[in-house]
């Protein structure tokens, strides 16, 4: 007869095999994924929020995500936001996005838990970098409020396409 702690230590190793597998099979990581955690003070407009990442393949297409957590205190329905991406030349794109937060009765169209909200906006799809080096892309709010209070994250995503 086996003892029962054998059948527990077995048990305990195939349940951790089948959640390893189950976490590793869920998706891909992402090629690059960072946050930068905005002050309790707020997010001035001459304070960019700056993510920087390689290319080594200009023939792979990729999503960029602009993500932002805000807490329930945010004051407006909408954000806007002045994104400028450099590329290894140097040469720059600026584009200006304005994000819906809320419907018209209050409700965040993010997720999240308790008092915090997070919104993954899409920046980029089917991207392609037509340069082999390091992109640089540089984020600042764009509201009339400076500085912008209860924004607590500010982040930038890329995933390859499949």
């Amino acid at each position: 007869m086996i003892s029962n702690k054998f059948n527990v230590g077995n048990r305990f190793i195939l349940t951790f095999c089948i959640c390893l597998f189950t976490l590793t099979s869920c998706g891909d990581l992402p090629v690059y994924s960072e946050s930068i955690a905005i002050g309790p003070e707020g997010w001035y407009a001459d304070k960019f929020a700056v993510f920087e990442w390689n290319i080594d393949d200009e023939s792979l297409r990729y999503d960029g995500f602009v993500d932002i957590r805000h807490t329930g205190n945010y004051s407006f329905s909408n954000l806007y936001l002045f994104v400028n991406l450099t590329f290894p030349n140097g040469k720059q794109r600026t584009d200006t996005l304005q994000v819906s937060l809320a419907d018209a009765r209050g409700n965040w169209f993010g997720s999240g838990i308790g008092d915090l909200v997070d919104h993954s906006i899409s920046y980029m799809e089917n991207k392609e970098f037509p340069l082999k080096g390091t992109y640089r892309l540089k984020i600042t709010q764009g509201m009339r409020q400076d500085p912008l209070m209860s924004i607590t994250d500010v982040g930038f995503r890329l995933e390859e396409r499949e």
